[in-house]
C-alpha cells in the first residue's frame, strides 16, 4: 500500500504468509547491496555524502511541482463552474464525496517524480527483515486506509467545499492536497529508490502536514476538522512503526542504520519522470 496515489493496494504490498502486508508498514528490507558493492570503494564513497541534488532540488521541486499542477486542476474546475453556474446545480455533497475519494487513489498522476518502479519490482529479491512485535495484522491496514483514513479525508474536504461556496482551490483543501504530495514524495523515496532512514523523517512531515490540514478545516467547521484529526492517530501509529522497523534494521553490509538524510547511491538515484 502506497503512500501517495491513495495507498494503492497493488504492487506495494508485499504478501507474507498469504496475506498481504502494505508497504507502509515495511515487512521487508529494501536494501539490496551485495557484498562486491559494498567493498567498492567508489559505492562506499559515494554512499556517505549527503544526496543534495535530491534533499534541496528534486524532492522540493517534486513536492512543489505536484502542489501547483493540483491547484491548476482545481483552479480550472472552479472557472469551469462559475462560467456555468446558471446552467449547471451546485455539485451535490455525495458527488463531491466520490470525487475526493476518488483523488485519494489518483493524487500520484499529478506527481512529476516517479512513485512506481518500472524495471519489474515484483521479481526482486527482497531480504526479509525484522519487524517490532507490536505490527498490527495485515487486516488492521485494510481498514485503516480505505475506511478511516480516506472515508474521513473525503467527508471532511466535502464539508468544507460546501461551505466555502462550492470552491475547490482553497487554502484548506490545498493544505489537504500538500499532505498527498508528501505521501507521493514518501513513495519515491520509500518504494522507487529503495531508502529506509530518509522515508521516516517523510512520514513525521505527513503527520505535520495533516496536523496542519486540520486546523485549516477547523477555522472553518470545527467539526470537520476534529474529524479530520482523528486520521492522526493512524498516521501516528504508522510513524512509531515505521520508526522502530528503521532502528531494527541496519544496513547489513556496515551493521549501520540507514541516514535519515537521502545519501548518494547508485541504486536510489532521484530522478524526474521525464529522465
Amino acid at each position: 500500500m502506497s503512500l501517495c496515489n491513495g495507498f494503492s493496494l497493488s504492487r506495494s504490498a508485499v504478501v507474507t504468509n498469504n496475506k498481504p502486508i502494505q508497504s507502509l508498514f515495511p515487512s521487508v528490507s529494501l536494501h539490496e547491496k551485495n557484498a562486491a558493492a559494498a567493498s567498492s570503494s567508489n559505492d562506499e564513497g559515494s554512499y556517505t555524502k549527503i544526496d543534495y541534488e535530491a534533499l534541496l532540488y528534486k524532492y522540493p521541486v517534486g513536492l512543489l511541482g505536484q502542489t501547483s499542477l493540483i491547484y491548476g486542476f482545481l483552479t480550472v474546475i472552479d472557472k469551469l463552474l462559475m462560467r456555468f453556474s446558471s446552467s449547471i446545480p451546485k455539485v451535490p455533497f455525495v458527488l463531491n464525496f466520490f470525487f475526493l475519494y476518488l483523488f485519494n487513489l489518483k493524487s500520484s498522476s499529478f506527481s512529476i517524480l516517479p512513485n512506481q518502479r518500472s524495471d519489474g519490482e515484483e521479481d526482486r529479491d527482497f531480504i526479509k527483515a525484522n519487524k517490532p512485535s507490536w505490527t498490527p495484522p495485515g487486516l488492521a491496514f485494510v481498514f485503516g486506509w480505505p475506511l478511516l483514513t480516506f472515508g474521513l479525508r473525503a467527508y471532511t474536504a466535502s464539508m468544507i467545499i460546501d461551505a466555502m461556496g462550492g470552491r475547490y482551490a482553497t487554502l484548506p483543501i490545498m493544505s489537504l492536497m500538500l499532505h498527498l504530495g508528501v505521501g507521493c514524495l514518501w513513495n519515491t523515496s520509500k518504494l522507487v529508490e529503495g531508502r529506509l532512514g530518509a522515508p521516516v523523517i517523510l512520514l513525521y512531515l505527513l503527520w505535520l502536514t495533516k496536523a496542519f490540514a486540520a486546523w485549516q478545516f477547523y477555522q472553518i467547521i470545527p467539526l470537520a476538522g476534529k474529524l479530520l484529526a482523528v486520521t492522526l492517530t493512524w498516521i501516528t501509529a504508522a510513524v512509531a512503526l515505521e520508526t522502530r522497523t528503521w532502528q531494527i534494521n541496519p544496513d547489513p553490509n556496515t551493521g549501520k542504520k540507514d541516514p535519515l538524510l537521502p545519501m548518494q547511491d547508485p541504486k536510489g538515484i532521484t530522478k524526474f519522470r521525464w529522465e
